[in-house]
């Protein structure tokens, strides 16, 4: 691996204590781990593709954490600023330092443009929602007669463009949309964290005011997993299937504050964790509905570099804890099955797109089978 590349991961890695620890935790604790695979990855697509990487990075640690008093517009200046230069280190380190490990980034021929095509793909736009906000949502795909299925994204971090590769591949044979939430992306960046219950409201607000016709097939990564149940709670009749991408579980903060207190987000308090949708100590999850569902699970586990602090043993029995949230899940549906996708890390929507379509497509088969 590249000085540079190294050195970039170094600079990322200072880049997250500016986020909070639950923020952390609840998008998997292997964020730096991630960014360092994006990274690699981005080499098969050259300059415009670690020019993202960095972009998006950079992007939401300003919008997350920098001072209220700062124009959005200089903002984005300085978010450009820095990411052009480190493109400028990253490229400059791939281009002469890689080794037999990674795609160089300055080969003649293009790299693959998968990615950047489909975020360029027609459809997105703008939705007015409820108190003067306005979120973004693309959809692709005709809906032939199934129910729309919706790539729902988590809390603050992450993109409907995160989604595309799926998107592509479901749009195929299904209507799906995906979105920015408030205060990411192309959406309305507003202050202030909210609670789970306004995310859900402010979801089902989107897809009442762009005239998305329900029942809804909701696909949920990560601490998406824990979003989706809770809107089936909200709104039951809206939803008629799942597919829980590597998801988090309800649980997961006092079990494993149980393997380590040094776990990030173990030192949440009752409000914060009521406020993230996450049950306190010695609780357990109750969320059952009968209704198609597949629970994917990624094949890798964590290493034990994601979570700092952290003996070998502790990282296995975190590990062993991840893999009893994804069995616990496959038994809150009757009709529900857990498919183990080999070679898949926790970003399994962008390591494995194809695995989460085939997914997507066995639900709405078995929705179409119930139909009276």
């Amino acid at each position: 691996m590249s000085f540079v590349l190294e050195l970039s991961c170094w600079v990322y890695k200072r880049m997250l204590p500016l986020y909070t620890d639950n923020l952390r935790y609840r998008y998997g604790d292997e964020m730096e781990q991630l960014f360092r695979e994006q990274l690699l990855d981005a080499g098969k697509e050259g300059v415009s593709g670690i020019g993202r990487v960095w972009q998006s990075a950079i992007g939401e640690t300003i919008s997350l954490v920098a001072p209220s008093c700062v124009a959005a517009f200089s903002l984005w200046s300085a978010a450009t600023v820095l990411s052009c230069s480190l493109i400028l280190l990253t490229s400059f380190g791939f281009c002469t330092f890689g080794n037999a490990g990674v795609v160089y980034g300055c080969t003649k021929e293009p790299g693959p443009q998968t990615t950047q095509q489909s975020s360029s793909v027609p459809g997105g736009h703008l939705v007015s929602i409820s108190q003067g906000h306005k979120m973004f949502i693309e959809c692709t795909g005709e809906s032939h007669g199934r129910p729309t299925v919706i790539l729902a994204t988590g809390r603050g971090l992450g993109s409907y463009q995160d989604w595309s590769l799926v998107q592509s591949r479901v749009s195929e044979f299904a209507r799906v949309c995906s979105y920015d939430p408030l205060g990411f992306g192309e959406s309305d960046h507003i202050q202030g964290d909210h609670s789970i219950s306004e995310v859900v409201e402010n979801m089902h607000d989107l897809f009442q005011s762009a005239q998305l016709p329900g029942p809804y097939l909701l696909v949920g990564a990560s601490a998406g997993g824990v979003l989706i149940r809770h809107y089936e709670e909200q709104y039951p009749a809206d939803v008629t299937g799942f597919v829980f991408v590597d998801s988090s579980h309800e649980e997961a903060v006092w079990r494993d504050a149980a393997i380590s207190p040094a776990f990030p987000g173990s030192d949440m308090d009752m409000e914060s964790l009521q406020r993230e949708g996450l049950l306190p100590p010695q609780q357990h999850l109750t969320w059952h509905d009968d209704v198609p569902m597949i629970v994917l699970e990624r094949g890798e586990r964590a290493p034990c570099s994601a979570f700092p602090g952290l003996t070998q043993t502790q990282c296995d029995q975190i590990n062993e804890a991840w893999h009893s949230f994804q069995v616990d899940l496959s038994h809150r549906s009757k009709y529900a099955q857990l498919r183990i996708i080999a070679g898949a890390g926790h970003r399994m929507h962008q390591e494995k797109p194809e695995a989460i379509s085939q997914a997507i497509h066995d639900v709405l088969e078995e929705v179409k089978k119930q139909k009276p």
